[in-house]
């Protein structure tokens, strides 16, 4: 018999059931039917099922690595005077900018030459005598430090090799102390050799902590890395966790936009990895996170310690307790973050009035918060006007770190935090922490300059760093948020922006039109204020240091 008569005959004893009434005079009815329809089905072309269609290839085309966001470039990059880099930039995501970092480093190491002293003085330094102490390992090799910008195997051998020439003991057998000296010097190496491991190690824990592969290309001196990755750690938790006045619609929208850029990594698990578990705490108070930290440029290291404050800030807020016994570590292994927390304090008591009175400065206020003073300054108003013009709201959108507008602002309002904390006695906390901001000068191919006409003047430029967020989330408490898609104010919905330059401008006069940027100051002296609409000054009244002006506010951009 025919294999599709076999098969009809099965299918018509299964369609009929031995029970079935008139099963042997309908039996050849229907396996005729299902012979018929089988042969037409045998007949047809092969058609292959829809969802076949949707079949991955055998070799499918390669998938493009995800690369995070490089700063923001929906914005045209304003350029404040005076100032390095104003605000939180995603350096770490720049792969130009980093590999023109490496590529400085690699041209410090090329033109250094060490310079000997007399080989008892070389001793006499290495092995701590005549009242010297004892140097640390990159001491003992002149190694480390922004100036070069770190360094690898090679960049030990090299050191050692020639220090070595110097100290050997068969070329001083009069220096009693030449072994002791020639022996530091080996132990100094090998304890740097055993650091490189320990830092490339760190390396990509921080890197598998957001999903990030490092390639091995930049893992010859693991400084760099190291301190990037740290950055964009912190970066993310600042961003995931939420500062200030953060609503669920903002919150929902900084998630989206992680998950769409680190993909393979989960919000809750990185955050319990950091505030649950000490792990990443202690790695981030590590020696070799230090060393990274003295090898980077100035405006990175800045920008280093506001995220590690804000971070600090955002785990007593979520866990409303005191912080993890790991911070002390991290006040040990960075002196610095207590000096720039003393100016933020300090900034922050500045926002609230005494009485009935204006603080008359920026120390000696009480912080009580009873309801009998919970009152806001008339300086804290002000800026709080501003902030809330100029920002959107939380509901709609956030403005980059790059919005020109927040740049502006935030130069205006450091300028006026920097123009009372100058006026501190020398030596006091806020005088002190302005020189974490302020700008250092080296050769032209120092941190990626390539030529002297490239990089600002010495003259020009003040500041390595403004810290454009903190300064908004401490002026704008319970007014500001912040997440990783950027700033926002406690508006309305819908509520349209202003540039700061509107903020400044008199009841009933135009708007200033883009070609007036960089008008000069008015004739009359006038000060215009954000305080309702406008305070003016009579023309013989001299303005205040602290109040900006017209020109001030619109000369920021170059």
């Amino acid at each position: 018999m025919d294999p599709l008569e076999l098969q009809a005959q099965a299918l018509a004893e299964k369609a009929l059931p031995e029970t079935a009434p008139n099963r042997a005079a309908k039996l050849p009815a229907v396996r005729q039917k299902i012979l018929e329809r089988l042969k037409l089905q045998a007949a047809a072309p092969p058609v292959a099922p829809p969802h076949l269609a949707l079949a991955v290839p055998k070799d499918p085309p390669e998938v493009p690595p995800v690369v995070p966001p490089t700063p923001d470039e929906r914005l045209e990059q304003l350029k404040v005077d005076g100032a390095e880099l104003c605000g939180d930039e995603a350096w770490f995501a720049d792969t130009q900018l980093r590999e023109g970092l490496r590529a400085a480093v690699r041209e410090a190491h090329r033109e250094q030459k060490i310079l000997m002293a007399s080989a008892a003085e070389e001793v006499s330094r290495i092995a701590g005598e005549g009242g010297f102490q004892r140097p640390s390992a990159l001491a003992v090799l002149r190694l480390g430090g922004a100036q070069l910008g770190g360094y690898g195997e090679g960049d030990i051998a090299y050191s050692f090799r020639q220090l070595s020439r110097v100290l050997h003991p068969d070329k001083n057998p009069d220096l009693a102390q030449a072994d002791q000296a020639f022996h530091r010097l080996s132990e100094a190496a090998d304890e740097l050799r055993k650091g490189l491991q320990e830092q490339r190690r760190l390396v990509i824990w921080f890197a598998s902590a957001t999903s990030q592969q490092v390639p091995d290309s930049v893992m010859e001196r693991p400084q760099e890395p190291l301190f990037a990755e740290a950055c964009r750690l912190l970066t993310v938790i600042c961003g995931l966790a939420g500062e200030g006045l953060v609503t669920i619609v903002a919150r929902g929208r900084a998630l989206s936009l992680f998950t769409s850029t680190y993909q393979g990594c989960r919000a809750p698990e990185l955050l319990g990895l950091w505030f649950d578990r000490p792990q990443l705490l202690e790695a981030m108070a590590s020696p070799s996170m230090r060393i990274a930290y003295d090898c980077a440029a100035k405006r990175y290291r800045a920008q280093f310690l506001c995220l590690l404050s804000r971070v600090l800030a955002a785990e007593v807020k979520r866990t409303g307790a005191l912080p993890r016994d790991g911070w002390k570590k991290i006040a040990e292994t960075f002196p610095e973050l207590v000096l720039w927390q003393d100016l933020r304090e300090q900034i922050y008591q500045r926002c609230w009035m005494v009485g009935a009175d204006d603080p008359p400065g920026m120390a000696g206020i009480d912080r009580s918060r009873s309801p009998a003073r919970a009152l806001r300054s008339r300086w804290a108003r002000k800026w709080r006007k501003a902030m809330a013009a100029i920002l959107p709201s939380g509901e709609d959108t956030a403005a980059p770190a790059a919005d020109p507008e927040v740049k502006k602002l935030a130069h205006v309002m450091w300028k006026d935090i920097v123009a009372v904390a100058e006026r501190e006695p020398h030596g006091s906390g806020p005088k002190r922490a302005l020189g974490l901001f302020r700008a250092e000068h080296h050769s032209p191919a120092t941190f990626g300059r390539s030529s002297a006409k490239d990089r600002p003047s010495v003259e020009a430029t003040e500041w390595c760093f403004i810290p454009s967020s903190d300064i908004f989330l401490v002026v704008g408490e319970d007014l500001i948020g912040m997440t990783l898609e950027g700033l926002f104010a406690d508006n309305a919905p819908g509520q349209k922006r202003l540039s700061l330059a509107e903020c400044y401008r008199k009841r009933d006069s135009p708007a200033p039109k883009a070609a007036a940027v960089n008008q000069a100051r008015p004739s009359n002296g006038q000060v215009l204020q954000v305080v309702e609409d406008v305070v003016e000054v009579s023309p013989e009244e001299e303005p205040k240091v602290s109040e900006p002006t017209l020109s001030d506010l619109l000369g920021l951009g170059r």
